[in-house]
């Protein structure tokens, strides 16, 4: 989780200068204000992230959820057969197969060899890690669940790669269908100039057309993947129709697993709130957890600190309400994870659906242009022959 530089005053009104750990800015200013303190400056703090680790070039090429599933598995196999933390990244290193987290459990081996957290040490390295990946696993080293919350983990990668793999498909044909559409319309035309005519348009005009929109795009995802722009990018993800729902349903049944992950772990309702928050990858959502903790801490039942941040479904709220006041929260948790990864199975399938019908319309409209263009090259070519005649 992200560490802030503050300035506050103290309730005798004394200058206090120090770091505190949060999802967010505000998050920060919830908690200071939650120790008694009025903040009156808040930044975020210097890292010690090595330089590659931190470069954009790095936010250009995320991790693939696959290898983040490998990493945390065989890492929570490792910890949970007696092997501590720097032995187990240690032997690692050897085994990824992804040289960027091969490098990263190398670099952090010695660090915690020497005392530091695994938490710490995944921090150092933001474009490879989520940001809500320190906070759960350091949630794991404090309360002893450190290979469940692994464990976790890797589930929650597993399924990210599952649904990647189901959606893949899709871009691969948008990528073909634009292709053959940018290279295919002018073929008429080459048949009557020749190819050496078509070779100029091709090296001239197609290609460097076809690889500026793959370069923007890629770009664009790299721009996007930028920390400072997580708010935007969550925004404009949620809002989109069929993926929009599917990605909320992914962030819910994350905060929910760890909601879960918490109490087994004997970690504080509100402490665990705010780390849930953090697991869904999403401020707004990551700030909406903060208030409620902010409310729990201030003396308020579970049921009205999430319904007054509106942070969970009313089934979900009234699952976590009805189970607190009986005395079974983790299990009523758990209950609300199982529903919300039904939901998000169901909202994968529709996404799925949506985006097949969706590709063979947007397929269907770019051949269409594309034949359309090449009628007219064929006539003109005709004309021109004609002429020539």
């Amino acid at each position: 989780m992200p560490i802030f530089a503050y300035e506050a005053r103290d309730a005798g009104g004394a200058r206090r200068e120090g770091t505190v750990e949060a999802a967010t800015g505000a998050a920060a200013a919830v908690a200071l204000r939650a120790q008694g303190l009025q903040p009156l400056r808040i930044r975020a703090a210097a890292s010690d992230a090595p330089r590659w680790a931190a470069s954009f070039w790095q936010r250009l090429r995320p991790i693939a959820p696959a290898h983040l599933a490998q990493f945390f598995t065989q890492l929570a196999t490792l910890i949970r057969s007696g092997v501590n933390a720097h032995e187990a990244m240690d032997e690692l290193s050897g085994l990824l197969g992804d040289d960027r987290l091969a490098r990263a459990a190398r670099e952090v081996t010695p660090r915690l060899a020497a005392g530091g957290g695994l938490a710490d040490g995944l921090a150092r390295y933001p474009a490879l890690f989520p940001a809500h990946v320190p906070a759960v696993v350091r949630a794991g080293e404090q309360f002893g669940g450190l290979p469940d919350v692994l464990e976790s983990l890797a589930e929650q990668f597993a399924t990210d790669a599952a649904i990647d793999g189901r959606l893949r498909w899709v871009r691969w044909y948008y990528g073909a269908v634009l292709v053959l559409a940018v290279l295919v319309a002018p073929f008429p035309r080459f048949i009557m100039q020749g190819i050496g005519w078509y070779a100029r348009l091709a090296l001239t005009t197609l290609v460097p057309a076809l690889l500026g929109a793959f370069l923007l795009a890629w770009l664009l995802r790299g721009v996007m993947n930028l920390p400072r722009l997580a708010r935007v990018r969550s925004s404009v993800l949620l809002a989109l129709p069929a993926l929009g729902p599917m990605l909320r349903w992914s962030a819910l049944a994350r905060l929910l697993d760890t909601l879960h992950l918490s109490q087994r772990a004997g970690v504080s309702l509100d402490r665990g709130v705010e780390m849930a928050g953090a697991a869904t990858g999403h401020p707004r959502m990551a700030d909406a957890a903060d208030r409620a903790a902010e409310r729990l801490r201030r003396g308020a039942p579970l049921s009205e600190a999430l319904r007054d941040t509106r942070l969970l479904p009313s089934r979900a709220r009234e699952m976590l309400a009805s189970g607190g006041d009986a005395g079974r929260l983790e299990a009523s948790v758990m209950a609300a994870a199982t529903w919300a990864k039904e939901h998000r199975d169901r909202a994968v399938n529709a996404l799925a659906g949506t985006a097949a019908g969706g590709a063979l319309a947007l397929g269907a409209v770019i051949t269409l242009i594309a034949l359309a263009i090449a009628w007219r090259n064929y006539y003109e070519a005709i004309f021109q022959l004609a002429g020539g005649e």
